[in-house]
């Protein structure tokens, strides 16, 4: 049987992977403080964000011009995805950015 808990949590995960808006992480997702051997690539409106270790999940981070955050989807470290967070989808460009480890 299906809660409301479940319908609002699977709600508000599809409208953070449609928006790429920050949104509630995966309860490991938390900034890990660890050693992580990654690659970024950004320009003018994205970042995009590739790990191959140090954590189990990473996703790229965008800081935006107009003050929001968003974010890419969460991908597996070393399975050969990138994660890319696109300032665009918020009507603004880049001002800076990070690596999510979770």
């Amino acid at each position: 049987m299906v809660t409301m808990r479940t319908l609002a949590a699977t709600a508000a995960a599809a409208a953070s992977l449609t928006l790429g808006l920050a949104a509630a992480t995966p309860a490991s997702a938390a900034e890990a403080s660890v050693t992580a051997s990654c690659t970024d690539w950004h320009d003018g409106n994205t970042y995009g964000a590739y790990c191959s270790s140090g954590a189990s999940h990473f996703r790229a981070h965008a800081i935006c011009n107009n003050g929001l955050d968003v974010v890419g989807p969460w991908q597996p470290v070393g399975g050969g995805t990138w994660s890319y967070a696109f300032c665009t989808s918020v009507n603004s460009q880049l001002a800076g950015y990070r690596i999510d480890l979770g």
